[in-house]
């Protein structure tokens, strides 16, 4: 249910800590002495990911020894990467605020991972303090015990400059230690001196003709083409052949707002209102990418709004289907971003079910579900009317091309799911790591996904037999590709 979890690298901790570890050293690389590289911030920390309705922002309860061994390891590894900056975590875990506790961001964060960068706080989560979590009287106050109790250095607000002169104050009058401003002085100072700020306060203008750039352009679509996830493909539906005739349904489809998600042009991403033009042409569709790929115009039809509020020309779209050899409906989420997102309930708008429940059952047409999405999505009997499943996640504006090359076989999928993908409500917070009396038994497990090959698996060694502690164990394994497409194997 979680609005950001397209944000993070998935359920499990030591995917995530390699995704993390390189996302650091990526981002960073040499920055003390490169000036077109960037300070790295993890966030955000602890434990954000697990609020106990899904909501954003939600309480989390989390075991302690979950919360370490499951939680921490990512955290862990972006430090020892060299994170520069850190980012806490809204609200509360376990009954204890973030924002105000010892524990959390100064004995788990500072002495134990070893974290000595600069530390900021999420969007006004000190003054939140005073006037939503009602943790301290007032901001004032809420500044004190947060400056007190943490190791926190910058107070990330825009629209309340009350942080650094109550610091003073508080020095001032001897609440605050001198030497307490010193710690979070030197850290904000030193973050600034290693990315050259007081020799040149301004990057280079002539980075901004990268922006947009060819090399970014493939860069995008080479992530697309690695990481969309085939869920289903009953009788090899899949993939498309150029001479088949296939009626493309659904608003997905013909969106590049659609495909980014929020935190996308703007916080919510792009409106209704914006449309696509706020790209200023770049970018691309799925429907353009079908075009490219096929050289002919695809016929479409709009089938059903984003949001599912109404069918559109269902009779119309139904008497098309019957016609095709094969029908690609595109369905998924409008933009959000953290409680922008909130939804009641995992299950698609019905009115998303109800088209492909209408198309499968009204032809013999074989349908073919793109899911464009920012979280696993419940599917209700999508699941079973539809032959082909293919999870296209937040592609990004330039998602399409390579998202049609995936239904016409120039690319065989290889994209496995970094989070466990449930079968009813109450698996929405399963995971492969929980222990559980019940069945792991959700829609699709993590891991989980098909390419258009035969791919084995087959002499599967290991290196010894005796698992200890400081004392690896190296599996070897021969993949063969039957064929008959060229496959990656993650």
């Amino acid at each position: 249910l979680w609005s950001r979890t397209y944000e993070n690298f998935g359920e499990d901790p030591f995917l995530s800590a390699q995704m993390g570890r390189a996302s650091v050293q990526g981002y960073q690389g040499d920055y003390k002495s490169d000036r077109t590289r960037v300070a790295a911030c993890l966030k955000h920390f602890i434990g954000y990911g697990y609020p106990f309705d899904g909501s954003d922002r939600a309480n989390r309860h989390i075991a302690a020894h979950e919360l370490l061994e499951y939680y921490v390891p990512p955290f862990r590894a972006a430090i020892d990467a060299g994170s520069a900056t850190a980012m806490e975590s809204y609200g509360v875990v376990n009954g204890e605020a973030i924002m105000l506790s010892h524990y959390y961001l100064t004995q788990l964060l500072r002495k134990q991972l070893g974290f000595e960068g600069m530390l900021v706080t999420d969007w006004g989560e000190i003054n939140s303090q005073a006037t939503l979590y009602r943790t301290a009287k007032n901001v004032e106050e809420a500044t004190k015990l947060a400056l007190q109790q943490t190791s926190v250095d910058m107070s990330m607000v825009a629209d309340d400059a009350s942080f650094g002169q109550t610091m003073l104050d508080l020095v001032a009058n001897g609440t605050l230690s001198e030497e307490r401003l010193d710690e979070s002085v030197a850290r904000v100072l030193q973050l600034k001196k290693d990315l050259g700020l007081f020799t040149d306060p301004f990057a280079d203008p002539q980075l901004a003709t990268t922006v947009g750039s060819l090399q970014d352009v493939n860069a995008a679509r080479d992530a697309v083409r690695e990481s969309v996830t085939l869920l289903k493909n009953e009788n090899n539906v899949l993939p498309l052949n150029v001479e088949d005739k296939v009626l493309f349904v659904g608003s997905t489809l013909d969106s590049t707002r659609l495909m980014g998600g929020g935190w996308n042009v703007h916080w919510q991403g792009p409106s209704n209102e914006d449309g696509d033009a706020v790209y200023q042409g770049f970018g691309d569709t799925i429907l353009r990418g079908v075009r490219q790929v096929t050289g002919k115009a695809p016929k479409y039809m709009q089938g059903v709004d984003i949001d599912g509020e109404a069918l559109i020309d269902i009779d119309n779209v139904v008497r098309a289907a019957s016609k095709a050899d094969k029908v690609v409906v595109g369905l998924g989420e409008h933009t959000y971003a953290e409680n922008g997102g909130n939804i009641g309930q995992l299950l698609l708008p019905e009115k998303h079910i109800e088209l492909v429940s209408a198309i499968s059952n009204q032809t013999n047409t074989p349908v073919v579900v793109v899911l464009v999405q920012g979280r696993p999505r419940g599917l209700g009997t999508i699941a079973q009317n539809a032959a082909a499943i293919l999870n296209a996640y937040l592609p990004g504006a330039y998602g399409g091309l390579p998202i049609a090359e995936l239904l016409y076989g120039h690319v065989s999928p290889s994209g496995r799911l970094p989070t466990t993908y449930p079968a009813t409500e109450a698996q929405a917070s399963a995971t492969i790591w929980q222990s559980s009396y019940g069945e792991y038994a959700p829609q699709w497990a993590f891991g989980y996904g098909l390419g258009y090959s035969n791919i084995t698996y087959s002499n599967v060694t290991l290196s010894h037999s005796d698992l200890q502690m400081g004392a690896p164990v190296t599996v070897s394994v021969t993949v063969t590709n039957h064929g008959p497409h060229v496959q990656k194997e993650v």
